[in-house]
């Protein structure tokens, strides 16, 4: 949370006009939302690949999906 933080500080520093400071406000927040995403799906798919253990399944390899989504291309890795 620090690191974001520091992020959000540094961006508005950096920026000259407000314009300029809400275009990379947003290209941050969308980038870190992302990050996030990818992050919550792939913990996601962790927890399920358990699941499947159990029911006696195996698991034969992990792909990269890459989805559209409003705030742009989410890539993960999933089984």
């Amino acid at each position: 949370m620090e690191y974001i933080i520091a992020e959000i500080i540094k961006t508005i520093k950096e920026s000259d006009t407000a314009i300029i400071r809400e275009t990379k406000l947003l290209q941050l927040f969308m980038r870190i939302f992302t990050e996030a995403l990818v992050c919550a799906l792939e913990i996601m798919d962790t927890e399920l690949v358990e699941q499947y253990k159990k029911q006696g399944y195996q698991i034969e390899r992990r792909d990269r999906r890459t989805i559209q989504g409003l705030f742009g291309t989410v890539t993960y890795q999933r089984r």
